[in-house]
């Protein structure tokens, strides 16, 4: 039923919660795991910078990426999961859409708030947007503080 489950990570405890659904679907159904972080661009830099400007800009925000989708792909690892991982730039809700689409996703598994924590009222705002326009089904999970 499902062949890519995904799993977006902002490497915040909560996302590691939800991360827990994915890795028992995934395994459950011998899926692969799927895991992406975003990059938030920010509107003051603008979408055209060169390698070296991003690099200068983005690169500690990619590291902190590089570091939450490999602590993914290390425990869907040991699970037996295969694991595919992405780090991206730009707006998360949309950057999650594309990967679904991109990458033939079947089920996306994510908290209902991240880092943010719970400035929404039930929902966190790059989950509300998901859940509204994801072609595939979208579990969240609620992680209570």
């Amino acid at each position: 039923m499902y062949d890519r489950v995904f799993a977006p990570t902002d490497g915040s405890d909560r996302s590691e919660a939800a991360l827990e659904h994915a890795i028992d679907l995934a395994s459950t159904y011998d899926a692969t795991l799927h895991t992406q972080y975003v990059v938030e661009s920010s509107p003051a830099f603008g979408n055209d910078l060169d390698g070296d400007t991003e690099e200068e800009v983005y690169g500690s925000l990619f590291d902190a990426g590089e570091r939450a989708v490999e602590s993914v792909a290390t425990r869907g690892s040991t699970e037996g999961l295969e694991v595919e991982t992405a780090v991206s730039r730009g707006i998360p809700h949309e950057e999650i859409l594309a990967y679904v689409e991109e990458n033939d996703i079947d089920l996306v598994v994510m908290a209902t708030s991240g880092r943010t924590g719970t400035s929404r009222e039930l929902i966190g705002s790059v989950a509300e947007r998901v859940v509204r326009a994801s072609p595939v089904p979208v579990v969240t999970v609620n992680v209570d503080d």
